[in-house]
């Protein structure tokens, strides 16, 4: 399947989702979703209002937005280590974690997960609405060269 046939098909998950909640299907959060389903993130607030038209919304709007999005599980917060929230789309079945240079601050996606087992043994301590958040932080092999300091 094709990037962009991917992108629709979440795009159009993401939006049934809007629909379904209590949250209203406004402008902002049709091109919020389209930019984060079509794009790889995780992208800050300011990121995001950039990438989609700047006449629908301010940024204040852009980061009520990501946080209603999130509060449905569309969007998923990430925590870099250095300050700044990003967002990206919580595709369901699709669960990462990011590798992140310390110094240039690249992200990579870890597409392997070693903490659900974890969380299987929490669910069998009687624990729900379980989930976890981890991100490995070390210096990318381009900031290691000698010609990167």
């Amino acid at each position: 399947m094709h990037t962009h046939d991917m992108a629709d098909q979440h795009l159009a998950r993401a939006l049934a989702t809007l629909d379904a909640s209590d949250l209203r299907n406004t402008a902002p959060r049709r091109a919020i979703l389209k930019f984060l389903t079509a794009s790889h993130g995780p992208f800050s607030a300011e990121e995001v209002h950039a990438g989609i038209d700047a006449a629908l919304c301010d940024l204040v709007t852009v980061y009520r937005c990501l946080a209603a999005l999130e509060e449905i599980g569309l969007l998923r917060r990430c925590d870099l280590g250095d300050g700044c929230q990003r967002y990206e789309y919580n595709s369901p079945g699709h669960h990462h974690h990011h590798l992140v240079c310390r110094k240039c601050r690249r992200v990579s996606s870890l597409d392997l997960c070693v903490v659900e087992p974890l969380e299987r043994l929490a669910r069998e301590q009687g624990y729900t609405q379980i989930s976890h958040v981890l991100e490995i932080f070390g210096l990318c092999p381009e900031c290691q060269s000698p010609q990167s300091e």
